[in-house]
């Protein structure tokens, strides 16, 4: 039983070593695995972010509020941290802060001059939109930074620093980051279905000739690709609200919106799901070793969810891979699933995500027609 002999062992190694010459496809996912992990993740975590919406609302319009609108403006042309608007009326600002369009709103208040020059304390308002903590940390201290020192010989912004005080206000209340992670993780289960049902399981079928029998029936390649995708979307749909209800359990989120948000959100899964399945069929349509998906698996993670901002700002990817990202349906589900689960908003807060979902499952649809129909 323990005998053996170096000659042997060798011919088995060598002839193992021969199947992954013949198979030297599924060398390269083994390569560009790590190597892909390294760049996208390494971009995409931890990276200084850039033009976030801010919203200027200014009730003072005195010296020290001039002070104030300059260092916000060297804030977004030096540092290209900040992309500032003017509001008038702090209310219209922090409905458009909970409509997705600011992360946070700058309220200048009145008197806030005349307290400066007083020497008294100055309260410099900021409303943030905390469903995202790291760009509200980042906005916090970049203020608090910008008016707790000045520079210079501006006798205004000399006595400025010392008696403003950054007041933040969460809109949103306690938000921890388990609540952010919520959406990612719902869109992620999503991607493992799409992966098991359009690409493990369909070409596991292809090897055993199931897709050869459908077209000895009448069926189109369009009838075929229909029937697949109605039934891992199912699937698709089953997993996602069964994760869905299991977080917000979890993560002891509020359900914000009612029956609107439960219609919206579950809107949001199905073209999710919709448009990864046909995504995979896409790439599976010329595929015949079961392999492939599986090597395969990996590499797809990585280069739609990671850069999808479930994990880290959007904002702060170089430009780059948010191109890449803005590719990819996980970028506008995560969006979409994030304003509606986290802030309660309406339709037409996510109509812009729900559009470019669709798009890319038609474009899908259209280019896994048109590959099965020359494959099968």
């Amino acid at each position: 039983m323990f005998e053996f002999k170096l000659s042997r062992m060798l011919a088995v190694a060598e002839r193992d070593l021969r199947r992954f010459r013949r198979n030297s496809a599924f060398l390269v996912p083994m390569v560009l695995m790590p190597i892909t992990y390294l760049v996208i993740l390494g971009k995409a975590m931890g990276g200084d972010l850039r033009d976030l919406p801010v919203a200027i609302v200014d009730q003072d319009r005195g010296s020290a509020a001039v002070l104030v609108h300059d260092r916000l403006r060297t804030l977004e042309q030096s540092r290209e941290l900040f992309r500032l608007s003017s509001e008038l009326d702090p209310k219209s600002a922090v409905t458009r802060l909970r409509q997705g369009h600011y992360r946070a709103v700058v309220i200048v208040p009145p008197d806030f001059s005349e307290d400066v020059s007083r020497g008294t304390r100055a309260s410099l308002g900021v409303v943030v939109d905390n469903t995202d903590n790291t760009s509200a940390n980042v906005i916090e201290a970049e203020l608090r930074r910008a008016f707790g020192a000045t520079g210079g010989g501006d006798r205004i912004a000399a006595a400025a620093a010392p008696g403003i005080q950054v007041e933040r206000v969460d809109v949103y209340g306690h938000r921890d980051f388990m609540q952010y992670l919520l959406p990612g993780v719902i869109a992620l289960s999503l991607f493992f279905v799409a992966m098991l049902a359009g690409g493990i399981i369909l070409v596991d079928d292809r090897a055993r000739g199931i897709h050869e029998g459908y077209f000895v029936t009448p069926l189109s390649a369009l009838d075929v690709i229909g029937g697949l995708t109605l039934s891992a979307v199912t699937l698709g749909m089953i997993i996602g609200t069964v994760v869905l209800g299991s977080s917000i359990v979890i993560a002891r989120l509020p359900l914000l919106g009612g029956i609107r948000t439960i219609v919206l959100v579950g809107a949001a899964l199905f073209l999710l799901a919709l448009g990864l399945i046909l995504f995979v069929f896409t790439l599976m349509a010329r595929v015949s070793n079961p392999l492939m998906p599986r090597a395969l698996f990996g590499i797809l993670n990585v280069v739609t969810f990671f850069p999808s901002g479930a994990l880290y700002p959007t904002e702060s990817y170089p430009h780059w891979l948010g191109a890449l990202s803005s590719l990819f349906p996980m970028r506008y589900a995560v969006n979409a699933l994030r304003n509606l689960l986290l802030k309660g908003v309406g339709f037409q807060a996510v109509l812009p995500d729900f559009v470019a979902m669709t798009v890319f499952a038609l474009v899908m649809l259209v280019l896994a027609s048109f590959l099965f129909k020359r494959t099968l």
